[in-house]
């Protein structure tokens, strides 16, 4: 089934519907020989405001996407040129079809994933929503070969992939941003270097970002998953994710969710761990710090109640984990 016959069977509700071209005013992808920056803002009355901010090289174009959605809005066939694209769900939700990708990318806050897109075109759906926000390092494909070959032979199938031009989802699932991950996101952001060293300091944490994705991905994680737990504890652990991801500000027990779920302890644990790259209390961890987050540069509340928020007794505590977590201490500070 190709893509404009998938969006079809998506059932309509009343949403704002755009077509791809209107949308290229906000991703533009492009390389270009010279270091260079382009933003971008559209907007309409009660339906979305969006900002777009893009830095391109010959290598990667690095684009940060970000807007309010008063109504559901819809992007019809959006053509992109051909690149991998590492998504990493910054806020709010959003789903994606794209053509050679067999399913649909859902991507939460705290959500990241590599796809290989190949002349690809695209519907995208975005549910209505104040904050929304993503970053996505869009790589030229021989960039992106290049480093699939610095990692060995663990990696050799997925280079075949690139290397054939076949569109690919690295994970089946979104995996979860881990605090690394974030730390590069943010320095790219605001690489803190001299001028004249920014484009090999960008690259460098590119790669590097690059690399951290790839940690996640592993043929014998994967089969030894599928060969331990069947479809249904599979299905079972998606649904603990799906419910961890509303109810992480819950006081939560493994027993209490393996009681929920019908799951086992072990396959609790092992299954999670296997599946999404996190325990299930990192997972938790993850989502309270980046409420944390949400909730300092919105302003209004103290560093004590924050704390409190998220199931801190002690300042002190919540304070020395944020500063690991985000590599700096909280407070309005962090955003200058």
């Amino acid at each position: 089934m190709d893509i404009l016959e998938r969006i079809k069977n998506i059932p309509k509700r009343i949403m704002y519907e755009l077509s791809g071209e209107e949308f290229k005013n906000l991703i533009n992808r492009k390389f270009t020989a010279d270091m260079m920056t382009a933003d971008s803002a559209d907007s309409l009355p009660n339906v979305f405001s969006c900002y777009s901010k893009s830095l391109r090289t010959s290598e990667f174009d690095l684009l940060k996407f970000s807007g309010s959605f008063q109504k559901g809005t819809r992007v019809n066939n959006f053509q992109d040129t051909t690149h991998v694209s590492m998504h990493f769900q910054l806020s709010g939700k959003s789903g994606a079809f794209i053509s050679g990708i067999k399913d649909d990318q859902t991507m939460r806050q705290g959500q990241f994933n590599i796809l290989n897109c190949i002349d690809p075109t695209s519907s995208f759906l975005f549910p209505e929503q104040q904050h929304y926000e993503y970053i996505c390092v869009g790589l030229k494909t021989s960039f992106f070969n290049k480093v699939l070959e610095e990692c060995g032979a663990a990696y050799q199938e997925l280079l075949t992939q690139s290397q054939d031009m076949r569109s690919f989802a690295l994970f089946k699932s979104p995996y979860s941003t881990n605090h690394s991950q974030i730390s590069v996101l943010r320095l790219l952001q605001r690489p803190p270097v001299a001028d004249n060293l920014k484009e090999s300091y960008i690259k460098s944490k590119v790669k590097e970002l690059l690399f951290l994705s790839l940690s996640a991905y592993s043929t014998n994680t994967t089969y030894n998953t599928w060969q331990v737990f069947n479809q249904i504890d599979i299905d079972k652990l998606k649904a603990v994710k799906d419910f961890l991801s509303i109810n992480y500000l819950s006081a939560l027990t493994l027993e209490g969710i393996s009681s929920k779920f019908l799951l086992n302890e072990f396959k609790l644990k092992k299954g999670f761990k296997d599946l999404f790259g996190l325990t299930v209390f990192g997972y938790i961890h993850e989502l309270r710090m980046q409420h944390a987050y949400t909730l300092i540069i919105s302003g209004g509340l103290t560093v004590g109640e924050i704390a409190a928020a998220i199931g801190y007794t002690s300042d002190s505590s919540f304070i020395r984990a944020f500063k690991l977590f985000y590599g700096q201490s909280p407070g309005k500070k962090m955003l200058s």
